[in-house]
């Protein structure tokens, strides 16, 4: 594989704070973007979550903010202000993660960066849009949205992915990427607008394409649960996923219980409980790896419920490659890549997460601020 980077020469100015920026900034970094990390003096809050590996470099700020230069500035002192505005003058790609106004007030809004900077991406990610102030953590949002009222029942969960939030990560990554090839044709840049209950709003495609198709032929919303697509526990507590959704697979499983008569009832849904109580009992007669050892070889899409732990360990993940470690001088540090392979490219990782403000000093210099200027704005707490 040839180690080249696909966006070497691009500067991204990162100044979000949470998740979905910290997780878009990270991925446009693997694949060579320079980002500078833009905190405020006592740092993002995520550097302190637990656990930590050092004093105020979190596990989690060590994963989302590896290649990413940082600096540490005061934006409500003018000279923190300008140094910003400084590195938006030269940069291609803005990722911020305020509430709508916030930076306006300090004219970093995207109307007065475009006047500096015509052909910067600006890219805004907030909970709501542009006409909302209303604060939310993704398990808000998806609850708003509809998306953790998971089963057929309106039983609600709480999922460790945190999907409006990952999801809107990635959804300003695919939109950084065309807006910087529209750019490449027009000489423009523009603003994103990227949030996170759209984003999940939009994930949704397939209930709610059912959910109005319904409505439009009086049928019944049948969700994703059947008996034949269903999540069971075993003896011993775990669980199993049968996913047979054609039938071939169907039959195959019926035989896999030893229920036969089970094959032509795969879209009774008329009895649909009936059903389920049965595959259930069945299931529930066996141990995980006592169903995993009939299964042997076979492929007809009913696997393990695994564990996170069990998941890392797998062949599949093996197969994969993307899981990384690199050599720091805070130890070695563990790393999952990104999910995309490039066939000509590779993502790396280049440098550890960046220790509160550790390139203010080296940035400032590649600006043109001389001795005096950085001494100034250290008097002022502009650094």
């Amino acid at each position: 594989m040839i180690n080249l980077a696909l966006l070497e020469g691009i500067k991204v100015v990162d100044f979000s704070k949470w998740l979905p920026g910290q997780y878009c900034g990270m991925l446009l970094g693997d694949y060579g973007a320079d980002v500078i990390k833009i905190e405020d003096l006592q740092g993002d809050a995520t550097r302190r979550f637990w656990p930590e590996k050092t004093k105020g470099m979190s596990y989690w700020h060590l994963m989302l903010n590896r290649n990413k230069r940082g600096v540490a500035l005061n934006l409500k002192k003018d000279g923190g202000r300008d140094l910003l505005l400084k590195l938006l003058q030269e940069a291609d790609v803005f990722l911020e993660g305020f509430r709508p106004g916030y930076l306006a007030r300090y004219g970093l809004d995207y109307t007065s960066v475009h006047k500096i900077n015509p052909r910067l991406v600006y890219c805004s990610i907030t909970g709501f849009g542009q006409e909302s102030h209303k604060p939310a953590h993704d398990l808000n949002v998806v609850g708003l949205a509809g998306l953790n009222n998971l089963d057929d029942v309106g039983r609600a969960c709480v999922s460790e992915v945190q999907v409006s939030a990952v999801g809107s990560g990635l959804n300003a990554l695919s939109a950084i990427s065309m807006a910087l090839l529209a750019r490449e044709r027009t000489g423009k840049g523009q603003w994103l607008d990227v949030n996170l209950y759209a984003t999940a709003l939009s994930m949704q495609v397939t209930g709610i394409s059912a959910l109005w198709g319904c409505r439009e032929t009086g049928e019944k919303p049948f969700g994703r649960i059947a008996h034949y697509y269903n999540i069971y526990r075993t003896a011993d507590g775990r669980y199993m996923t049968v996913g047979t959704i054609e039938p071939k697979f169907w039959q195959r499983f019926c035989d896999l219980i030893e229920c036969p008569e089970l094959e032509k009832r795969q879209y009774d849904f008329a009895h649909e409980e009936e059903l389920q109580q049965l595959v259930a009992a069945k299931i529930a007669a066996k141990t995980q790896q006592e169903w995993l050892e009939l299964i042997g070889g076979a492929e007809f899409c009913v696997t393990p419920v695994c564990s996170l732990e069990e998941a890392l360990d797998s062949k599949l993940t093996a197969q994969e490659y993307i899981l990384q470690e690199a050599d720091s001088d805070l130890g070695r540090l563990q790393y999952i890549g990104g999910p995309v392979k490039f066939s000509e490219d590779a993502s790396t990782i280049r440098m550890r997460a960046p220790k509160l403000g550790e390139h203010t000093l080296d940035i400032l210099q590649e600006l043109g601020y001389n001795d005096n200027e950085i001494s100034a704005l250290h008097e002022e707490g502009a650094i």
